[in-house]
């Protein structure tokens, strides 16, 4: 799914892009990570899939802290 840099949903697709590359720099799967932040596999597997049109910064706050990323790595490659 391409979305317009125009398009108020870019922010969500290069996020899901970015948690789906730190999960597997982690050597995770979608499943490992869901039980790892206590999360449904579902919100992970539609996170890094566009499927959720939104999600909390709580979310990528639990993500950065169990994974010991800065929350700076979720917003790489945003113009």
């Amino acid at each position: 799914m391409k979305i317009d840099k125009n398009n108020n949903k870019y922010i969500y697709v290069i996020v899901g892009k970015n948690i789906k590359r730190i999960r597997k720099e982690h050597h995770l799967t979608q499943v490992q990570l869901a039980d790892l932040i206590q999360y449904n596999e579902g919100t992970i597997a539609n996170t890094e899939n566009n499927s959720y049109q939104t999600f909390s910064l709580e979310f990528l706050y639990i993500i950065s802290k169990k994974l010991n990323v800065s929350m700076t790595e979720f917003f790489k490659d945003i113009n």
